[in-house]
């Protein structure tokens, strides 16, 4: 989401370009055990808007069955071959829990804990961005290595069903997303834009814990995988995070296609049969201020 899929005048997605055949499962297997091991690894950030491209943390493996971005224009490419990963290190993958991070107390409203960490808010614990609650330009965590690894679990059994998972986009970086969102204003208006692209700063694939999965536009709608998806990735710690009819709570339009991690399935499971948006379900808004 955040700029994953577009919209034209009646509100439909606009497909994207076809993407490059994707990477067998076996890679995913390996590369789930290794990111539940990989330590924290040290990142050189550039002023420039250099695009980040995401390694393991020894440039040596593939991301799980990730596709080749080309062609699809608003997302960040992702390293598939071990050169290029050994020369882009700007942006690794690191463990951390950061999106269930203990952080200093700020306010507690109704029965939800709001709390602030170096700019970062969490609500129950929960990691959030979106209209109300932005990240820091800064923030360039990489794609999660735990959500990464539930990921490939799930694309694993997802296989034994008969259904192929692939991640299509999965962290950006701030200054990509200004790229995407400012592109869509120019394109669609800044009204329209904001239905469906993130602003920077308020992209849930900023914080590394958002993938986009298979196709990024309605093609993927009532597929089997988006069945397939919708049906069993509570089990993996991701829920389906902007549902039809939710626009209003989420501020965006519904995308089958973006999961987000939340690490925990009985909490997963919990949204899910609650009929809530995770907006709704921890008592928060999403909406910008401008």
């Amino acid at each position: 989401m955040n700029g994953e899929s577009k919209t034209n005048t009646n509100n439909t997605h606009k497909s994207k370009a076809s993407h490059s055949k994707h990477l067998p499962v076996l890679v995913c297997t390996l590369l789930a055990a290794a990111a539940l091991t990989v330590g924290a690894v040290s990142r050189a950030r550039s002023g420039s808007d250099t695009q980040k491209a995401i390694t393991d943390g020894s440039s040596s493996s593939s991301l799980c069955a990730s596709q080749d971005s080309s062609g699809a224009k608003e997302q960040e490419p992702v390293t598939t071959s071990a050169t290029t990963a050994a020369e882009n290190t700007q942006t690794e993958i690191k463990t951390r829990p950061s999106h269930l991070e203990a952080a200093k107390p700020a306010a507690v409203t109704a029965a939800h804990k709001t709390e602030v960490k170096n700019g970062i808010t969490y609500v129950d614990g929960i990691l959030i961005a979106n209209k109300t609650y932005s990240l820091p330009q800064s923030y360039a965590p990489g794609l999660d290595a735990q959500a990464q690894a539930a990921f490939c679990n799930m694309q694993q059994a997802a296989a034994a069903d008969g259904i192929e998972l692939w991640i299509c986009s999965g962290y950006r970086s701030y200054s990509y997303q200004k790229k995407l969102y400012d592109n869509y204003v120019i394109a669609d208006g800044k009204e329209e834009a904001d239905r469906y692209s993130a602003r920077p700063g308020h992209s849930e694939h900023q914080t590394g814990l958002a993938i986009d999965v298979n196709e990024p536009s309605d093609e993927f709608n009532d597929t089997p995988a988006a069945r397939w998806l919708a049906a069993h990735c509570n089990e993996y710690g991701f829920i389906i995070r902007y549902k039809p009819g939710k626009e209003s709570s989420t501020g965006y339009m519904a995308e089958s296609w973006h999961i987000r991690y939340l690490g925990d399935p009985e909490l997963c499971k919990k949204i899910e049969a609650s009929g809530l948006s995770l907006e709704e379900y921890l008592g928060i808004t999403s909406k910008y201020r401008n």
